[in-house]
């Protein structure tokens, strides 16, 4: 899958949380364009959401199941792992009623194993492909890039932030594996996640 922008490498720069930890409750202070972060906690305003009925009917649910996951509530925060510049743990609640899962974005090639059953992936077991890149572009800011080959096609997610930190806009594009192991039609979709700015910390189920 092609990527959404031309990664130009510069001097990377650790991210820089402003969260402040209060008896177990997160305060974020106000980014500011210079330190704008991931990290944090994030909900998605669905009815801003471009094409993600589409998307979402591209992998396989039907229209009245691809609405329901368009409009479901949707969870994510992202914690610095520390061992890596870019790379974070990323805590999910999709809105499924299955609980919050856990997985880390290691930079560089590395490989998901899943169970099944899963919307985006497929039915059966099997492993997603991926590969991860962080960099600074000088008009966007951070940007958080994952290229994905699964069983049911290839996949770009590119995620940025706005100049203040407090929004983080998902651009998602999907091609299909057809039946003869050929791509099928591209399509994309865009989502709109806003800072939460006091919050209790995820558990992962």
């Amino acid at each position: 899958a092609a990527r959404l922008v031309a990664l130009v490498p510069t001097r990377s720069r650790a991210a820089r949380p402003n969260a402040h930890h209060r008896r177990g409750i997160v305060v974020m202070t106000s980014a500011t364009s210079t330190d704008a972060s991931f990290v944090g906690r994030w909900t998605r305003d669905g009815s801003r959401s471009v094409n993600a009925e589409a998307y979402l009917a591209s992998h396989g649910l039907d229209e009245a199941k691809a609405a329901e996951r368009a409009a479901a509530p949707y969870e994510q925060e992202w914690r610095e792992t520390g061992a890596e510049e870019g790379e974070f743990l990323v805590l999910t609640d999709p809105g499924t009623g299955r609980g919050v899962r856990s997985l880390v974005y290691p930079i560089g090639e590395w490989e998901e194993e899943f169970k099944g059953s899963s919307e985006l992936f497929g039915a059966e077991p099997g492993v997603v492909y991926r590969n991860t890149t962080y960099n600074e572009i000088p008009h966007l800011g951070p940007v958080h890039l994952t290229e994905s080959a699964t069983p049911l096609g290839w996949e770009t997610t590119q995620r940025t932030l706005s100049k203040n930190g407090n929004e983080m806009v998902v651009d998602r594009s999907f091609t299909p594996r057809m039946p003869d192991g050929s791509a099928g039609e591209k399509i994309s979709s865009k989502e709109y996640f806003t800072r939460v700015m006091v919050f209790r910390p995820l558990d992962a189920s």
